[in-house]
């Protein structure tokens, strides 16, 4: 079933079977989510991450019972357009899903960069313009589809897929393709996948993320509109007085650099960044 047809059969069965003030009687917003440390993820049997508990500080703040319940991604997907008392965190606000949901957002997302192997002396790249010059790796499902092709990547070209998340570290680390497009957030857990650490690659770029669209919780328009403006202003609130950097900092932090010699230091304090003190899973 295409996401289209998805998005059309959910939201109009559930807008047929669901009236439209939702939480007004006291329900619980369900929230959906997926394994994708650190925003999101399961550790010592409770639903946890940087946006999760956001969501729970924001919850607590308006006073609402949220609760967590963590699929694969399609199925989380499918889950919040049924609705009528449920939402899903972390997603992108993208052009096919934004009139099925109500927003709230953005929360906390990392700085994308881009990387090669440090151990990579022929890759020289001088700036962002530059990086097409060499071949890319990403996933057949990859978000950053309109930032590759707005640089130059071109599949079949300087573009390699792979299926499959974090499919791509792999071929990244066995050199079939040079470079690999990553948050700083989530970097070190991707590199695992492939063996890797963050002592085997380098930053080479930022990409503005003002290219991106962030990361959301997405509600259903069943939802009482009040429920979503309270849940926006507590979430601001927790940005504006710090606690979401402190909460931030509970999952990942920067590394300082040791070298190597020849990448800009403010390059490398945006792109890398490593766990604290929790183990995020690794799904290889």
């Amino acid at each position: 079933m295409s996401l289209t047809t998805l998005f059309t059969f959910t939201t109009s069965l559930s807008l047929f079977i669901t009236s439209v003030n939702v939480l007004a009687n006291e329900q619980a917003l369900v929230v959906y989510t997926e394994e994708f440390p650190p925003y999101n993820f399961l550790y010592k049997n409770e639903i946890t991450g940087i946006n999760v508990q956001l969501v729970k500080r924001a919850c607590k703040e308006i006073d609402i019972e949220c609760v967590f319940e963590i699929y694969p991604w399609n199925r989380a997907m499918r889950m919040a357009l049924k609705g009528p008392n449920t939402g899903i965190v972390s997603t992108a606000k993208t052009s096919d899903r934004e009139k099925h949901f109500n927003w709230v957002g953005p929360f906390m997302s990392g700085q994308n960069c881009i990387y090669k192997l440090a151990s990579r002396e022929d890759i020289n790249i001088i700036d962002i313009a530059s990086v097409s010059n060499y071949v890319m790796g990403a996933s057949t499902d990859s978000a950053y589809d309109k930032i590759l092709s707005t640089l130059g990547f071109e599949d079949g070209k300087n573009l390699k897929r792979y299926d499959g998340k974090y499919s791509k570290v792999r071929p990244f680390a066995a050199q079939r393709v040079d470079l690999i497009v990553a948050s700083a957030h989530s970097i070190e857990m991707q590199l695992a996948v492939g063996d890797l650490s963050l002592s085997d690659v380098v930053p080479v770029a930022k990409i503005d993320n003002a290219m991106l669209s962030g990361n959301y919780l997405a509600v259903h328009p069943a939802i009482d509109n009040e429920v979503v403006s309270r849940l926006q202003s507590a979430l601001e609130k927790l940005f504006s007085s710090g606690a979401a950097q402190e909460i931030e900092f509970e999952y990942v932090k920067p590394i300082k650099m040791t070298t190597p010699l020849g990448v800009d230091e403010l390059l490398w304090n945006a792109c890398m960044k490593e766990d604290s003190h929790i183990s995020l899973p690794v799904n290889k």
